[in-house]
């Protein structure tokens, strides 16, 4: 006769351990005092007004909140450094060296999920556009159509994206990031010397309005790709703070919280057109 025990102990243990798992996330914030501080290096991110937008005390960026947020649950936790806006580009290179321990919003792909530990749940899914002129006529559905342009199809791309990569390995694209921000690159759209601007909607939608480009640039409505917008932890950091991030993230999920910060910067999700 065969003991069925070890069979019948895995059929609780996994339904327990989600069980363990969801009242975690309600937690009082008593019970975080048992935890060992932690200060985690971060950084703010230059020219990204959805994330970052110093100065403003109503809405300070998406980002700032939810650390706000995730020290408020964890007041165990402390986060030093936002308030220093650095490129992309050097962000990503101090968490590879270490010099930083993490940073709220980064589109999650390959080349990053094997350089930093990813965290969920995601900060917010971005969705990508193409913004033109006003008085372009052109609406553009399939990178085969920019394809089809030639020269007159110039894709304008702030310098350091992670879509610059991107639309050189689709093959057949003119990309053009020559300027590191987004103003810059929308500048460039409206003199003529690119035809669109490629980045997240989102995001292109709140330096039009900032930069009083409306009646100037206009978005065209397909959206391109979906990608989800993580915090990163450097592989050098603490292991203790991957779980105690994911912990309040996870509580900010459950209570609505970070469903109401993702509204307030217009970053839900909507249908997209997948080329």
């Amino acid at each position: 006769m065969t003991d069925d025990r070890p069979i019948k102990l895995c059929r609780w243990i996994r339904p327990l351990a989600a069980y363990v798992f969801a009242c975690s996330a309600w937690m009082p914030l008593s019970s975080y005092a048992q935890d060992a501080p932690i200060t985690a290096r971060t950084s703010g991110q230059s020219d990204n007004l959805i994330k970052f937008h110093p100065g403003n005390t109503a809405a300070p960026g998406l980002s700032v909140e939810v650390m706000q947020a995730v020290q408020r649950i964890d007041p165990t936790l402390k986060f030093v450094g936002q308030e220093v806006l650095r490129p992309l580009r050097r962000v990503e290179a101090e968490l590879v060296a270490g010099k930083l321990d993490v940073f709220f919003g980064l589109v999650r792909n390959p080349e990053r999920a094997a350089k930093y530990l990813v965290l969920s749940p995601p900060l917010y899914r971005q969705f990508t556009q193409l913004a033109v002129r006003s008085e372009d006529p052109i609406n553009i559905k399939t990178f085969d159509e920019i394809r089809q342009l030639g020269s007159a199809g110039i894709v304008g791309v702030p310098r350091g994206s992670a879509y610059v990569d991107h639309l050189n390995g689709l093959g057949g694209l003119t990309v053009d990031d020559g300027v590191a921000s987004v103003s810059s690159t929308l500048q460039k759209l409206i003199a003529g010397r690119v035809r669109f601007v490629f980045y997240g909607g989102a995001v292109l939608r709140k330096y039009i309005q900032e930069d009083g480009l409306e009646g100037k640039v206009r978005l065209l409505p397909a959206r391109f790709y979906s990608e989800d917008v993580c915090v990163m932890v450097s592989r050098a950091a603490d292991p203790q703070l991957v779980l105690r991030i994911e912990r309040a993230l996870e509580r900010l999920r459950a209570s609505g919280e970070l469903a109401a910060i993702q509204d307030k910067y217009e970053v839900r999700g909507f249908p997209i057109n997948r080329n």
